[in-house]
């Protein structure tokens, strides 16, 4: 498990978390009812391309897992649930606005809370891997 592969997992794991906020402040602003139509559909836009990003940073955060972290107890499969958990919130999100499943929301809802508790778990776990790190350094 070298230097590297720990900072690049805390780097993607960065993106990701950063791409899941993005994601919950587009959310927030296109599902009150203040904003009138064309703006919901300009917000509900951004809150969809940002899925695209949150996907792909959180696959690399898994592929750099499995790749180099894979004697980290529970790490690898936490970050695989987090990918997955992610290309169903994307898939749910698309039942909403491209089908017209509203049915959907509260589960589309109930999904990002299960995310946003992943990645605040993974980002923890990838700082205390990075203190490690230094730790083991400062030692040589």
């Amino acid at each position: 498990m070298s230097p590297g592969t720990r900072r690049a997992y805390a780097i993607f794991i960065g993106f990701t978390v950063l791409f899941i906020f993005l994601q919950s402040v587009t959310a927030g602003n296109f599902i009150t009812n203040g904003i009138p139509g064309s703006g919901k559909e300009i917000w509900t836009t951004i809150h969809g391309l940002l899925a695209y990003p949150t996907m792909v940073s959180a696959l690399a955060s898994t592929a750099i897992a499995v790749r180099g972290l894979r004697g980290i107890t529970g790490l690898v499969p936490l970050t695989g649930i987090l990918f997955l958990a992610t290309v169903a919130q994307w898939l749910t999100g698309h039942m909403i606005s491209t089908l017209g499943l509203n049915w959907v929301t509260p589960y589309h809802v109930v999904l990002a809370f299960v995310i946003y508790g992943l990645a605040i778990v993974l980002s923890v776990r990838s700082a205390a891997l990075r203190r490690m790190e230094n730790t083991t350094a400062e030692r040589k």
